[in-house]
């Protein structure tokens, strides 16, 4: 009985208190001054949050038909350790020290997709990481890795908000490439919407093209 009791009183202490507290949210407009904080809030996280993406946004290029995005050029240092040069479409200069067999380049793309591929809207593009391969399987797992970034999103990244949802923006990494190394051998990288593709631009690297591609 007494058990029941107590029960009852916590009940109706609790109703009282419910009821006591909503009168005091709405007669003193706590409640709608709640609401009115929590969307101001909700906006300038949303402001803060459009700035930090421009950021990212800027760190990508308009693809642009038949322009090469970068140019490599590969010079032998020593048994499957090269000096790789890399100059982006911007004309800056990327010098790296890559072990491998082949060298490799991996671009991110955001293309858009419904009504703003209607109204012509270009791609966009970053280059994101070279890195070297090897041919053996055993050097694959077990040989010295050489894994360079090129850009990288410093507050917010798109690419992987994109990737999650639904958007009007579609992406994708552009199918990555790969060629042989060999010294002296210069080649050209081009991006189109479907993809990337490497052209040689000296006899050196035409050679070895023919030879071992």
């Amino acid at each position: 009985m007494l058990q029941g009791s107590f029960v009852f009183v916590l009940v109706v202490v609790g109703l009282l208190l419910l009821l006591f507290s909503s009168y005091l949210l709405f007669k003193r407009g706590w409640f709608i001054a709640w609401l009115k904080g929590s969307f101001a809030i909700a906006l300038v996280v949303g402001a803060v949050f459009s700035l930090l993406s421009l950021f990212d946004v800027l760190s990508y290029k308009q693809l642009m038909s038949e322009v090469p995005i970068a140019t490599i050029s590969i010079y032998e240092k020593g048994d499957q350790y090269y000096d790789v040069t890399l100059v982006d479409s911007d004309s800056v200069e990327h010098r790296f020290e890559i072990h491998g067999d082949q060298w490799q380049l991996d671009a991110r793309l955001l293309t858009w997709v419904g009504p703003l591929a209607a109204v012509g809207q270009k791609p966009l593009y970053r280059l994101d990481r070279i890195s070297g391969r090897y041919v053996s399987l055993e050097q694959a797992r077990n040989g010295e890795q050489s894994v360079f970034s090129l850009e990288h999103s410093e507050y917010v990244d798109l690419w992987q908000l994109f990737d999650r949802f639904d958007t009007w923006i579609d992406v994708s990494y552009g199918s990555a490439v790969y060629m042989p190394m060999e010294n002296g051998a210069v080649f050209s990288v081009h991006l189109t919407a479907k993809g990337m593709n490497v052209r040689p631009i000296n006899s050196i690297a035409k050679k070895v093209l023919k030879e071992e591609w």
